[in-house]
């Protein structure tokens, strides 16, 4: 008998047999609830950044009642930074089928998408951190960390184009991207659209819109941006929270959009009167 065979027992090989069934069988049902809960997702759910797809809160919620997520969260943490900024920081257990972990939701004011300006004479000031709600940060934090508990906990924090196409039926070129400028760099270009178009402008109003798809029945909402008469369409929360401060802020951004029988719809949104150091999307894990 060859010294380099082992002979295992009869039980071994049994549990091995059993060991690799079993094992079979959790990733058949891990890909079925992929499956599912992808699906259960709609494009204004997602977001294209550094060229990956996002899942943003609202997508992550939809997923959670579908296969019955609980969790529990703690009262936040609030910090204090130099500058008069803060931290508040969030942390909570998620549960599903007897597996339970720990994810962390935490935002700062000194994030790029909090900041308020003010324009006087053509020259723009930033405002100190006591001009930021404390509440949006904190909401922000919030959101955060049900994004990051409910995309750990199912296993969808590194999903591609493929799984999203094969599973969702969402494309790469159905969902918008995000991209905020960084100091010294300039706005990529090559995100646009052959056809696309520009337009610069501060906001006079940004409305909302929603319904159900006739076919599919899943729920819908859609924003309207204004520069006066003009409408720009968006089917992102995030492009029309990015308006909204604009707004707010009286700041301009530029609109890049193609003409359809729709009208005016958005593929990008950047703010376009300077640098912004941000960096990061609103929800993003911090």
């Amino acid at each position: 008998m060859d010294e380099h065979i082992i002979d295992l027992p009869a039980i071994a090989g049994e549990n091995l047999l059993l060991i690799a069934e079993q094992a079979e069988k959790r990733i058949d049902a891990i890909n079925k609830i992929k499956k599912m809960c992808l699906k259960m997702t709609s494009v204004s759910d997602w977001v294209d950044q550094s060229g990956k797809p996002y899942l943003m809160a609202s997508g992550s919620e939809k997923i959670a009642r579908l296969v019955g997520i609980s969790w529990q969260i703690g009262e936040p943490v609030y910090e204090t930074e130099e500058g008069g900024h803060y931290t508040y920081t969030y942390k909570g257990q998620f549960s599903l089928a007897g597996a339970t972990i720990e994810a962390i939701g935490t935002r700062s004011s000194k994030d790029g998408f909090f900041k308020k300006y003010e324009w006087e004479g053509g020259a723009k000031t930033e405002l100190p951190a006591s001009a930021i709600d404390k509440g949006d940060v904190k909401k922000a934090a919030f959101t955060n960390l049900l994004g990051n508990g409910i995309t750990r906990l199912l296993g969808l924090r590194n999903l591609t184009y493929q799984d999203l196409e094969e599973y969702a039926g969402i494309t790469k070129d159905m969902i918008v991207k995000v991209d905020y400028k960084k100091k010294g760099e300039k706005q990529d270009k090559a995100i646009a659209s052959e056809g696309a178009q520009d337009a610069s402008f501060c906001p006079t109003d940004v409305r909302q819109s929603s319904g159900k798809n006739k076919q599919t029945q899943k729920p819908w909402t859609k924003f309207a941006i204004k520069d006066g008469e003009a409408v720009y369409n968006t089917f992102s929360e995030t492009f029309a929270s990015t308006a909204k401060e604009a707004k707010e802020a009286g700041r301009i951004i530029k609109v890049t959009f193609k003409v359809s029988q729709y009208g005016n719809d958005i593929e990008n949104v950047v703010f376009d009167d300077g640098p912004d150091d941000s960096g990061r999307m609103p929800g993003e894990e911090g």
